[in-house]
C-alpha cells in the first residue's frame, strides 16, 4: 500500500488568528503562511499545493501588488489544477469576485465562517 500523501495549502494572509486557527483545523495537511504576495510567488515555483487562499487584506499595492487580479493569474498560470479560495473584505465581496474571476471559491470575510468554509474546501479538517 501506497503511503497517503498529504495536502499542501499555502495561505496568503496577514490575519494571524486566521493562521493560527486554520493551522490547527487542517492538521491532515502540511500549512505554510505568507504575509506578501512575493513569497508566494516564490513557494508556488518550488511546489504547487493542492489549494490556495489568499486573503485579499494581504494585497498591497504600496508594495508592488498590482491587486487581487495579477495574484490569481500568476496562480492560475503556475497550477492550474490547484484550488484557489479568496477570502474578501467585509462588504466587497462581489467586487473581489468580479476581480478575482469565475474559477475561485469565494470565502466568507468573517473570520470563523472563512475557516470553516476552508476546511470544507480543503476535505482535510
Amino acid at each position: 500500500m501506497a503511503p497517503r500523501r498529504e495536502s499542501i495549502v499555502y495561505c496568503l494572509t496577514r490575519d494571524h488568528e486566521l493562521a493560527a486557527q486554520l493551522d490547527a483545523r487542517l492538521g491532515a495537511a502540511l500549512t505554510f503562511f505568507y504575509n506578501d504576495a512575493a513569497r508566494l510567488h516564490q513557494a508556488l515555483i518550488l511546489r504547487a499545493p493542492a489549494l490556495a487562499i489568499v486573503d485579499t487584506d494581504a494585497i498591497r499595492p504600496e508594495f508592488g501588488d498590482a491587486g487581487l487580479g495579477p495574484v490569481i493569474h500568476f496562480l492560475r498560470l503556475r497550477a492550474p489544477e490547484m484550488r484557489i479560495g479568496v477570502r474578501p473584505k467585509s462588504a466587497a465581496d462581489w467586487l473581489v469576485g468580479a476581480e478575482a474571476g469565475r474559477e475561485v471559491t469565494m470565502l466568507p470575510a468573517e473570520r470563523e465562517a472563512c475557516i470553516e468554509a476552508v476546511v470544507e474546501l480543503c476535505g482535510c479538517g
